[in-house]
């Protein structure tokens, strides 16, 4: 097995994180900013923008989207939210992803193929940081909260960060030490996952 499949393998989604790690926080938000600029983007648009959120910044972040979360969630989903916030805020940070919509604009395509464009470039850099961290030993979970550019959802994090209007908030990945490992994950045959055809 090559080290990255081993990789690929080691990355799963850790909701009990803590603050033990052999990594300094400058170290990890020196390898999250290597590993964006090397991610690639539609027509190399460069539309992705990350934050990265280290001690109160963290926390604020977190009391906020309970805040915010708490009266709209109803019972089991409320249980497992209220786990994900408290996992987030015991580890090292947490790291925001947007996309900044002037960039995006500017980018040769419009409507449903612009669309596509600027979720396929977040979502490599999420997948590209995921993997760094899990390289780095850190475990961490990819959540959704507050999105929703169009009705201002994302409108309050901005506000807490002085982060410009034209970015819009696609996920959060809070991160940490593993202080609980991933549970046995079933897989579906790789044979309906992918087809291989040579003529």
């Amino acid at each position: 097995m090559s080290a990255f499949v081993e990789l690929v393998e080691k990355r799963r989604s850790i909701y009990a994180l803590g603050t033990d790690s052999e990594y300094s926080k400058k170290d990890i938000e020196n390898r999250i900013r290597e590993v964006v600029q090397q991610v690639p983007t539609a027509f190399n648009s460069q539309t992705t923008r990350v934050v990265v959120l280290l001690d109160e910044a963290n926390t604020k972040f977190w009391d906020h989207i309970y805040d915010v979360q708490k009266d709209v969630l109803e019972g089991g989903m409320q249980e497992w939210m209220s786990g994900v916030v408290t996992g987030a805020k015991n580890g090292i940070g947490t790291v925001l992803f947007f996309e900044d919509l002037d960039a995006v604009e500017k980018m040769p395509a419009q409507g449903a193929r612009q669309e596509a464009y600027k979720q396929n470039n977040n979502a490599n850099a999420q997948y590209a940081v995921w993997l760094a961290l899990a390289e780095m030993n850190l475990g961490a979970s990819l959540q959704h909260f507050n999105v929703g550019y169009e009705k201002g959802f994302d409108k309050g994090t901005k506000e807490m960060f002085n982060l410009p209007d034209s970015y819009e908030m696609l996920a959060q990945m809070p991160f940490g030490s593993i202080e609980q490992e991933a549970g046995e994950k079933e897989h579906i045959d790789t044979d309906i996952q992918v087809k291989v055809f040579n003529k």
